[in-house]
């Protein structure tokens, strides 16, 4: 099951329109960031840094994001693997 707070960003700045708002998906990320007051953003990072710790599967993290997160986006269409798209958001939230 995804933690509650990828769960947020996965529905609430994923949506089925998130490509109309934001010009790629990585700024989706930086809105939740900029928005949101810090321990939201500290429990995303800790979610995130969880999932990657356990070392879960490609396709694990393909239906914790996509199916449970109910998320618009699929890093594969850009050719970016799942892990790194985690990757990608943790460093987003980091900086």
């Amino acid at each position: 099951m995804l933690p509650k707070t990828l769960k947020n960003l996965a529905g609430a700045y994923f949506h089925q329109d998130y490509d109309l708002e934001y010009e790629t998906p990585i700024e989706a990320v930086n809105d939740y960031k900029e928005v949101n007051p810090p321990d939201s953003v500290n429990a995303l990072r800790e979610a995130i840094r969880s999932l990657l710790d356990t070392s879960t599967s490609e396709q694990k993290l393909a239906e914790l994001w996509l199916d449970d997160g109910n998320a618009y986006y699929d890093p594969r269409d850009d050719g970016i693997t799942m892990t790194d798209w985690f990757r990608t958001m943790l460093n987003a939230l980091n900086h």
